[in-house]
C-alpha cells in the first residue's frame, strides 16, 4: 500500500513538473462547446465559447459590447492560447488584461508524454477589439489610476 501511494505521488510530481509521464495517466479530451461569460461592467463582457477539460482551459474568446459579440483581432501570436478566466479591466474600461496560456503535449506516445505550459497574458484594446500587447513576466501587475499596467515591481509596462 505504501509503495502504491509513493508511486502515485511520484506520478503527480512528474505531471506537475512537465517531465515525461505515463500516457495512461491522462486522457486527451477535445475542446467542447461551453459558453462562459465574464462580466466586466454594465456594457462589456468576455465570452469564451469552448472548454478543454484535459487542459482545464477556456478557448475562443470574443468581447460582448452592448450585448453584441465582437470577434477580437488576435493577430498570429494569440491563436491556440487558452485562459484560466483571469481578466482585469482598466479603470477607464478601455483595456482588459486576459490570460494567454499555451498548454499542450509536446511529446506524446503510448509509453510517455511531456506536457508543456507557457503562461503569458495579453492586453486587449476594447474600443478596437484588438490585442495590442503581450506579456510574460509582468502578468502579475495591476492597473493604476492613470490606466497604465504596472508590474508588481512598480515598473510601467503599458501606457
Amino acid at each position: 500500500m505504501k509503495k502504491m501511494i509513493f508511486l502515485l505521488l511520484i506520478s503527480i510530481i512528474f505531471m506537475r513538473c512537465g517531465t515525461p509521464v505515463s500516457q495512461r495517466n491522462h486522457v486527451q479530451h477535445k475542446t467542447a462547446r461551453k459558453d462562459t461569460l465574464i462580466p466586466l461592467n454594465d456594457t462589456l463582457a468576455l465570452h469564451y465559447a469552448s472548454y478543454n477539460s484535459d487542459m482545464k482551459l477556456w478557448y475562443n474568446l470574443s468581447v460582448i459590447k452592448n450585448k453584441k459579440p465582437v470577434k477580437i483581432d488576435q493577430g498570429n501570436e494569440y491563436k491556440g492560447t487558452g485562459s484560466e478566466l483571469f481578466a482585469s479591466l482598466s479603470p477607464n474600461a478601455d483595456y482588459v488584461v486576459v490570460d494567454a496560456i499555451i498548454k499542450g503535449y509536446v511529446h506524446e506516445s503510448d509509453r510517455d508524454s511531456t506536457l508543456h505550459e507557457n503562461y503569458t497574458c495579453a492586453i486587449i484594446d476594447l474600443k478596437k477589439t484588438k490585442i495590442i500587447h503581450h506579456m510574460q513576466q509582468d502578468c502579475d501587475g495591476s492597473w493604476n489610476k492613470n490606466n497604465q499596467w504596472v508590474s508588481s515591481e512598480g515598473k510601467i509596462v503599458f501606457e
